[in-house]
C-alpha cells in the first residue's frame, strides 16, 4: 500500500525532517530526500538493517516475519521505520527540537497519526475499487440481459421455426441458443464473483472502523 501523498505527512507531522518509503529490496520509490544524498545507498542500506534484525531474530529462533515497527533513538535524530504493506516500508526522522527530546509519549503520539494516515489512504483505495468493481458488475448484468433478450428472442423464431410460421434453420437457432445459454451462465459466474469481491472489500472497511488500530495495541 502506498501513501497517496508523502506532503500529507509532512503537513500532519510538521516534526518529521525526512521521510523515505522503500520496497524490501532496498528500492525507493518515494522520499524527501535530495538526490545528492546517494538516494540508493540509502534504500539500500534501509533494507540491510531490516535484514540484519531478521538475521538477529532468526539466530534466537524468534519470528520476524510479522515485524510491525522499529525505533532508533540517538542524541539529535530519531527513527522509525514502519511496515506498509508486504513488501513496502516507511521510514520517518525526527530530528530532536531545542531543550526536547522525543519521549515514548511522543512516538506514540507520531505512530498513531501516521497509522491514521495510512488508514486514509488505504480506505480511499478500498472505495475506488469497490467503486470500479460496481461498475463492472453493473456492465455485466447490462450485458447479461441483452444476452437474455436475445435468446428470448432466437426461442420465439425457433418455434415459429418449427410451427413453420417462419423459413429459417432451426439446428443453427438452437446453436445459437445453447452457446448464448453458456455466455449468460459465465457472465452469471462473473457476477458472482466481482459481488463476492465487493463484499469483501465492504468488511475490510468495517473492520478497520470497528477494529483498535494495531499500533495502538501493541504501544
Amino acid at each position: 500500500m502506498v501513501l497517496k501523498s508523502i506532503s500529507r505527512i509532512k503537513k500532519a507531522l510538521p516534526e518529521v525532517q525526512h521521510v523515505v518509503m522503500f520496497y524490501n529490496n532496498g528500492t525507493i520509490f518515494q522520499t524527501t530526500f535530495e538526490q545528492e544524498k546517494n538516494i540508493p545507498k540509502l534504500g539500500e542500506n534501509l533494507a540491510e538493517a531490516l535484514n540484519h534484525i531478521k538475521k538477529l531474530y532468526e539466530i534466537c529462533n524468534y519470528s520476524f516475519e510479522n515485524y510491525k515497527k522499529i525505533i532508533l533513538e540517538t542524541e539529535d535524530i530519531s527513527v522509525i521505520i514502519l511496515k506498509l504493506g508486504e513488501e513496502s516500508n516507511i521510514a520517518l526522522f525526527f530530528k530532536k527540537e531545542e531543550d526536547k527530546e522525543l519521549k515514548l509519549n511522543a512516538i506514540k503520539r507520531y505512530i498513531t497519526r501516521i497509522e491514521d494516515l495510512i488508514d486514509m489512504d488505504e480506505k480511499e483505495l478500498i472505495i475506488k475499487d469497490i467503486v470500479a468493481k460496481e461498475e463492472e458488475v453493473k456492465n455485466l448484468h447490462e450485458k447479461l440481459q441483452e444476452k437474455l433478450s436475445s435468446i428470448k428472442n432466437l426461442g420465439i423464431n425457433l418455434e415459429k421455426v418449427e410451427k413453420g410460421l417462419l423459413e429459417g434453420d432451426s439446428k443453427k437457432l438452437t446453436k445459437e441458443i445453447n452457446d448464448l445459454g453458456i455466455e449468460c451462465s459465465n457472465l452469471e459466474k462473473d457476477i458472482e464473483k466481482k459481488s463476492s469481491e465487493i463484499d469483501i472489500l465492504k468488511e475490510k472497511i468495517e473492520k478497520k472502523q470497528d477494529t483498535p488500530t494495531l499500533f495502538r495495541e501493541i504501544l
